[in-house]
């Protein structure tokens, strides 16, 4: 059987608002899968503007002319109407950031599919990248499961896991997995009998929830550890951004790097950082944006500052 004819018939809703999702959508269309309809979170303000932005799966979606869809809910009977009437067959849903309620995971006769940045069990909810760097986990990857009402609680049909290796930012692993689920994703709906059959339960050992992030997660404190503040600062990195205050100025820090505390008492702030002292060890701080301020290197924030050279702040 071809890759092509294994897709005959195919009737997709994608559902995705992250460029996380926009990877797996690309992939479905380059491989030939008929999707009828994209559903992604409406249009939200952001920048100093505050001005109505589209995700960008909307605006890959529109582009490509496909119909899209950004209720605020899916638990009304409209919607419900709505979804019926696109007379998909399967759903693939990836990073969308709405409760799917079970009456629309009931319509499609192959079910809802969905592509989950982690090794479930481990990190069910809304942030697994960000929660496996910040646990320091050695691994994570890609779960492709079969959606339920519960919170990522579905029968899991594929999974392949990648190192997270040493000092990996958020937006880089976002997008190594990324490419993995599309690629998963598409061989899923390639061959979806033989996957339906190998289906599995998910364990409930070694269940982790992931939580929402909200301005108060990216909050650093000085009286942690370096490894730990270093974790934090690479999973929000690139963004929003792990933020602390140093020298009285409240500072967006995007990479750092520890030292060990007696080296950093005696370099101090040197030139191509700051370098702060936390509980144990201290941290040089190589790339970070003051408020209101472009991004910059820990170098250039120290120019102006020329009081601080040779001072560990704390």
């Amino acid at each position: 059987m071809t890759a092509h004819s294994a897709h005959d018939g195919l009737r997709v809703v994608f559902m995705g608002t992250s460029c996380f999702s926009l990877t797996s959508l690309e992939a479905l269309l380059e491989a030939g899968i008929s999707v009828v309809a994209v559903y992604a979170q409406a249009p939200k303000p952001a920048g100093r503007n505050y001005r109505m932005q589209k995700s960008v799966v909307m605006e890959f979606a529109e582009a490509e002319g496909i119909p899209v869809h950004t209720p605020k809910t899916l638990r009304s009977a409209d919607q419900l109407e709505l979804f019926r009437s696109l007379q998909a067959n399967v759903a693939v849903v990836a990073s969308y950031g709405l409760i799917v309620p079970q009456s629309i995971i009931d319509v499609p006769t192959m079910g809802f599919i969905n592509v989950h940045a982690s090794l479930l069990p481990r990190w069910r909810g809304a942030s697994p990248i960000r929660s496996a760097i910040l646990a320091g986990d050695a691994k994570t990857g890609i779960t492709i499961m079969r959606m339920d009402a519960g919170v990522d609680t579905g029968d899991i049909m594929a999974m392949q896991s990648v190192d997270i290796g040493p000092k990996v930012n958020h937006g880089e692993l976002e997008k190594r997995l990324g490419f993995l689920g599309a690629e998963m994703v598409v061989d899923v709906l390639s061959h979806l009998d033989a996957y339906v059959a190998q289906t599995r339960k998910q364990s409930e050992d070694g269940v982790a929830y992931a939580p929402k992030i909200d301005k108060e997660s990216c909050r650093i404190d000085w009286n942690d550890s370096a490894e730990n503040i270093l974790r934090k600062i690479m999973a929000f990195s690139p963004s929003p951004g792990a933020w602390g205050e140093v020298d009285g100025i409240r500072l967006k820090i995007l990479d750092a790097e520890v030292l060990e505390n007696d080296v950093a008492v005696k370099i101090g702030c040197i030139a191509d950082g700051p370098v702060v002292k936390c509980r144990q060890k201290s941290l040089r701080l190589t790339l970070v944006q003051p408020a209101g301020k472009n991004i910059m290197s820990g170098e250039d924030f120290l120019r102006g500052r020329c009081r601080l050279l040779g001072m560990v702040i704390k």
